[in-house]
């Protein structure tokens, strides 16, 4: 008889279990994707990230200047994503003027309190490497293929003194997807 009280026990027990779904079992939005669209952008949206003169009289006067400009996408895994461009510009010859620094980081999309970004539908990179060999302002494609960004618009030597006042990179993004969930 103890055998079958136990059994029965069991039995009500598992049975008490399937029959009774949990609220764990219940229908809820954890880890449900969203997508989201981010729209182009300028960065930043107004003026030029103009890098710190570092070295030199302050006028390239012709002699290039020599310039790497680079530009990440932060915050995959967490709410915000956020743009940093860095630019570096060098006088071709003595003295050897510079300007080079690296922007504050410029915040192109922050996700709902409880939410993080986990992928986007663009490359987190790119850059520009080139010898400035005129006053006026360049204009280059986005150079790494599939990256976010769109454009990149430069001024590296201009008629006067420009390292840490007019020599300077603006970014013009793609628009892009961003995958979000709770987090």
């Amino acid at each position: 008889m103890r055998k079958l009280t136990i059994g029965m026990g069991l039995m009500a027990l598992l049975l008490g279990g399937v029959a009774a779904p949990s609220a764990a079992a219940a229908p809820s939005d954890v880890g449900v994707l969203r997508v989201v669209t981010i729209g182009a952008k300028q960065l930043p949206t107004s003026n030029y990230f103009i890098p710190p003169r570092v070295s030199g009289d302050a006028d390239f006067n012709g002699n290039g200047p020599d310039v790497f400009a680079s530009t990440r996408l932060f915050g995959v895994g967490t709410r915000t994503l956020r743009v940093q461009i860095f630019m570096d510009a060098t006088e071709t010859v003595s003295d050897f003027t510079r300007a080079r620094g690296l922007s504050s980081m410029m915040t192109i999309f922050e996700a709902n309190a409880g939410e993080c970004v986990v992928s986007v539908s663009r490359e987190q990179y790119d850059e520009v490497t080139y010898r400035d060999t005129d006053h006026d302002q360049d204009f280059f494609i986005g150079q790494v293929t599939g990256s976010f960004v769109s454009g990149w618009f430069i001024i590296g030597d201009t008629t006067g003194n420009e390292a840490g006042t007019e020599t300077g990179a603006i970014i013009q993004t793609n628009s892009m997807t961003a995958n979000v969930q709770p987090c």
